[in-house]
């Protein structure tokens, strides 16, 4: 059986003191065993409606805060907590996919079987954060025809916050016939999507419309708060899709025939990703996608860009930004990191890039 990965999270979510902006060392060692040739799981896509069918009656939730400069807190995130999720498990009779304690333990990752998506790691915090200092260099995406998708999405918080903050509630006016929005969310695991990423949508939509919601607490869920989010999507043109299994080619072909939205306009695509490559398997598998995904979308006439949150090195399995760089630049492509955090001797730095198949990058933005 493979190795298991640790990055040091003790079976325990991060939460806004484990983020520490010129820390890495609770990320501890990943696990120095050679990585084995693994056999694909085919791709599967996912309906919003299949996926909230399989919703508890209640979630329970904490919060995680995005902060801005001096670190104050600048925007509020639900997700669903850990233990909720464990309760749900215990609740079932049996998981046909892997056992209750897969994701829940202090193994983070065990490749091709549970690729780590119940846990939020830093690097989709860095990514969200990221996405909030920025946004209006976004704006191009955001305010036209286009497809999001978050590769490897697991908690999905770098999307909950494009579509909470700026897609179902936009900060500004919106014209009457919002322009189409394809959102795809992807994790290795379908039970990551059942028990984390749908059900920490649900609970930033529940939330949405109150004032000063409570840090932490639970959510009924009902079928009038499950219709008014289908309304709601319907009223602001946004399409949700979700797809499980292995990177690969059939899985670019789910993931792009909703990037050719119309018969007479293309749509632009904007993808994200956090932690994922962490090692030399993963990081092929995921160039490759990722190169096929964006090709697609140019092809049909839009505009392509990616913003990739990860370690600048993952000691002990081979992967790291210097790798990555180099396989995307020897397929035609460019690539630059645009944001890292200097960490401490013993730290690890963390890192943001955008790449794309054509454009002016510009240089790194140190987080001082």
């Amino acid at each position: 059986m493979s190795q298991p990965f640790r990055f040091g999270f003790e079976g325990e979510d991060l939460d806004d003191d484990t983020i520490d902006e010129d820390d890495g060392e609770q990320e501890g060692n990943v696990s120095s065993a050679a990585e084995p040739h693994l056999p694909t799981t085919s791709p599967r896509l996912h309906g919003l409606d299949g996926l909230l069918s399989t919703l508890p009656s209640t979630i329970s939730y904490n919060t995680l805060h995005l902060r801005g400069a001096n670190d104050v807190p600048v925007a509020s995130i639900a997700r669903r907590e850990l233990f909720d999720i464990r309760a749900q498990l215990m609740a079932e009779d049996g998981n046909p996919e892997e056992s209750s304690t897969v994701g829940l333990s202090t193994d983070d990752i065990l490749p091709n079987i549970y690729e780590g998506g119940l846990k939020t790691w830093e690097g989709s915090v860095d990514l969200a954060n990221y996405l909030k200092a920025h946004k209006e260099d976004l704006t191009q995406f955001l305010s036209s025809q286009c497809t999001i998708i978050e590769l490897g999405a697991g908690t999905a918080i770098p999307t909950l916050y494009l579509l909470f903050k700026h897609l179902l509630f936009p900060p500004a006016p919106q014209p009457q016939n919002p322009p189409r929005k394809t959102v795809i969310l992807a994790d290795f695991n379908p039970s990551v999507l059942q028990l984390a990423t749908v059900p920490n949508i649900i609970l930033n939509y529940a939330l949405a419309s109150e004032s000063n919601p409570p840090a932490t607490g639970d959510i009924n869920v009902d079928a009038s708060l499950l219709q008014s989010l289908r309304d709601h999507l319907k009223e602001r043109n946004i399409h949700l899709n979700f797809i499980s299994g292995s990177w690969s080619p059939e899985f670019a072909s789910l993931a792009s025939p909703s990037l050719a939205l119309s018969q007479t306009s293309n749509g632009d695509c904007l993808i994200l990703a956090s932690e994922t490559i962490y090692s030399p398997t993963s990081a092929r598998l995921f160039t490759q996608t990722l190169f096929n995904i964006m090709s697609r979308c140019e092809g049909n006439g839009g505009r392509s860009r990616a913003l990739v949150a990860a370690k600048k090195v993952y000691f002990g399995v081979g992967g790291g930004v210097d790798e990555f760089l180099h396989a995307w630049r020897n397929i035609g492509a460019e690539g630059s990191i645009v944001w890292e955090t200097e960490g401490r001797s013993s730290g690890v730095t963390r890192c943001i890039l955008d790449v794309r198949l054509r454009s002016e990058l510009g240089g790194v933005k140190h987080d001082d």
